[in-house]
């Protein structure tokens, strides 16, 4: 009744603070909505970018239904991300927070939650980097980096409505059930009240888009599946510490294949924002193929998202199943990373290089 009680709690605060941030917009929407002009903006109109406060609501509502010992653990998460979620309400705000900035905000909260709970990586299951990680220095430094990292890989693929939301609920989920398998209450209640916090924004958000994430939303939710990937097999030995490589597998792949083709690109940056992230292929050609087909064209944006959760899908599926084990771990990695590459393959090959090929025709018919 407990677990009942947190996430419906979350849920429900969660979801009518959207709904007034929804309402009230005309009265804060110069400084809060997202506009429709940008290389990765795909939305109609005018959209509030303020949904990590509907998180925020939720989780802190929640949080106090909570045990004492799950509330002391949940309290600590919560304030140790305040860099990173105070970075990203910034963002959202004024828009002129640069990634460089933000990334450093996200990679401080991650030090800061190292330090004040003691918690870091302490093995990896890889041959030379668990010899490493024996040297505390190295453990908590290298913490902090990947969580900074999962933090702005989540809000890379926060591109299309429910994306990064419906990932995060469904990787919450695998937590979740990792945690009941293992009776580790403190952590169940801990995933619970994030999915009903995160669930409450997503039904204003998918499919009809009128609530953004938002960057605060997407670092919050992204530092809190990074935090409990960490802390879940340290409390619970039995796990292997590679379920949240696994579990994050897309938005991590989507990050270093981003990193890759931007640096390999001329004229770009790391940093800099394009239109050829995954999710932007698919909404441009698979999505809007379907949404044709299906004769409801107005649901490519949230069809783009229903393909791409597959990934996330399969890779907790994979975690759930085999994590006790870190050879069906990695197994599992390479299959999303192979799915990936497929599908981006598929999705490139429809889109702008076919246009280049077709080009290069006809300027050189001979070739």
């Amino acid at each position: 009744m407990t677990y009942i009680l947190d996430i419906t709690t979350a849920f429900a605060v969660s979801f009518l603070m959207a709904l007034l941030i929804i309402v009230t917009q005309r009265f804060h929407g110069v400084l809060t909505l997202d506009g429709d002009h940008g290389v990765q903006k795909i939305h109609a109109s005018p959209t509030p970018r303020i949904g990590g406060i509907a998180l925020l609501a939720g989780g802190v509502a929640a949080g106090f239904l909570l045990a004492p010992e799950t509330q002391k653990l949940w309290w600590t998460i919560c304030l140790c991300a305040i860099p990173a979620f105070g970075s990203g309400v910034i963002e959202d705000l004024t828009k002129k927070v640069g990634a460089k900035w933000r990334l450093l905000a996200t990679v401080l909260a991650g030090l800061i939650f190292c330090l004040v709970t003691g918690y870091r990586l302490e093995r990896a299951d890889i041959l030379g980097l668990d010899f490493l990680l024996t040297y505390p220095a190295f453990g908590i430094a290298l913490s902090a980096f990947v969580i900074g990292g999962v933090a702005n890989a989540l809000n890379i693929i926060d591109g299309v409505n429910g994306l990064a939301s419906g990932s995060a609920i469904i990787i919450l989920s695998g937590f979740a059930v990792l945690a009941g398998q293992a009776g580790d209450g403190e952590m169940l209640s801990i995933c619970l009240v994030m999915i009903g916090a995160i669930a409450g924004f997503f039904v204003l958000n998918f499919p009809a888009g009128r609530i953004f994430f938002g960057d605060a939303g997407a670092y919050a939710t992204g530092f809190v599946l990074a935090v409990i990937g960490i802390i879940l097999p340290l409390r619970n030995p039995e796990f292997s510490p590679l379920i949240a490589l696994l579990a994050l597998s897309y938005p991590i792949i989507e990050t270093l294949v981003s990193i890759y083709r931007r640096t390999r690109r001329e004229g770009t940056n790391p940093g800099e924002a394009d239109r050829l992230h995954l999710h932007s292929l698919v909404y441009r050609y698979r999505a809007k193929r379907l949404a044709d087909l299906l004769g409801r064209p107005n649901l490519r944006n949230s069809l783009t998202s229903v393909i791409l959760w597959s990934l996330t899908l399969i890779a907790t599926t994979f975690m759930v199943l085999g994590a006790h084990s870190p050879f069906v771990l990695v197994l599992g990695g390479a299959f999303v990373f192979w799915l990936y590459t497929l599908l981006y393959r598929r999705v490139a090959l429809l889109g702008p290089l076919r246009k280049f090929w077709r080009t290069r025709r006809h300027i050189h018919p001979g070739e």
